[in-house]
């Protein structure tokens, strides 16, 4: 579907713009697959499952590593990247991890195949976007969200250990450089924190379609989707420290609505980066036709 309506129309006009023509069948292809309803179903289901993930990475991870210096650098991530709730979900973690007990191989496994179910959702969503038809079977489709909680599960260990690294380089002392030590520190988190999401996004788009495109055809969406993403929260912190009106209607479910409203807005970065994926391929399609 063409973004033009008429000739001499705003549409026109704008996609007459370097890039604009994309960004707006993007918008157009966003509101044709029902974006909003899709991501309200991602965010539910992410809900229910961000707790297992979370505690099955804490779990197998402390069966190499400390689970204290694990869980204390999880707590840093949720703080950068779940902003209004990381103490919502680190009291959470530590209740559902104090009532587990001692993790072993079989509780790990469980955990993260409960986790799958928010994968399901992200793989319609993402298919749906990138217009790819479902292409397995239920038990093989089962299979394929559990490889890819795994493989998440696996970055987030690897976004742990960076965090450590990243630690030991910051030992030094910046003054001896003429850079301010806080400032170096908050670029650092940005940056890292800009890294981990976008890498996170570009895997995603690689293994969740059921027909995998080549890299240099996800990568512009998966960093428009990180730019977005960096940006929105910015955004949503900055809501947050200026809005009380969420506590003063949901009372103690407030960290709840805030977890599901920055959920829902992630949904919708991320599916809005396929979109505009299949949007791009649409346009180099119809310009070598």
């Amino acid at each position: 579907m063409s973004v033009d309506t008429h000739p001499g129309s705003w549409k026109e006009r704008l996609g007459r713009i370097p890039g604009a023509a994309v960004l707006l069948r993007a918008i157009e292809k966003s509101n044709e697959d029902h974006a909003k309803d899709m991501a309200a179903s991602i965010a539910y289901f992410s809900f229910f499952s961000l707790f297992p993930l979370l505690v099955g990475v804490v779990a197998g991870a402390s069966l190499f590593l400390e689970r204290d210096e694990i869980q204390a650098r999880l707590d840093r991530m949720l703080s950068d990247e779940f902003p209004g709730s990381a103490d919502f979900l680190r009291t959470n973690i530590e209740a559902l991890i104090d009532l587990r007990g001692a993790a072993g191989i079989a509780s790990v496994v469980g955990l993260l195949w409960a986790a799958s179910k928010m994968f399901g959702a992200l793989s319609r969503g993402i298919n749906l976007a990138l217009g790819i038809p479902k292409g397995h079977p239920f038990y093989l489709s089962r299979l394929r969200y559990f490889a890819m909680t795994v493989v998440v599960s696996l970055l987030l260990l690897c976004a742990v250990a960076a965090s450590m690294a990243l630690d030991v380089l910051l030992q030094f002392n910046p003054a001896q450089l003429g850079l301010n030590e806080t400032a170096l520190g908050a670029l650092a988190g940005h940056v890292a924190s800009f890294v981990f999401i976008f890498l996170t996004i570009s895997l995603m788009y690689m293994l969740v379609p059921y027909k995998r495109r080549p890299w240099r055809e996800l990568l512009p969406g998966a960093l428009v989707a990180a730019v977005l993403f960096e940006f929105g929260k910015a955004l949503f912190v900055l809501y947050l420290n200026s809005i009380s009106s969420l506590q003063a209607v949901y009372g103690s479910l407030t960290s709840v609505i805030v977890l599901l409203l920055w959920l829902y807005f992630s949904a919708r970065v991320l599916l809005f980066g396929a979109e505009l994926t299949a949007a791009r391929a649409e346009a180099q399609d119809q310009e070598s036709s």
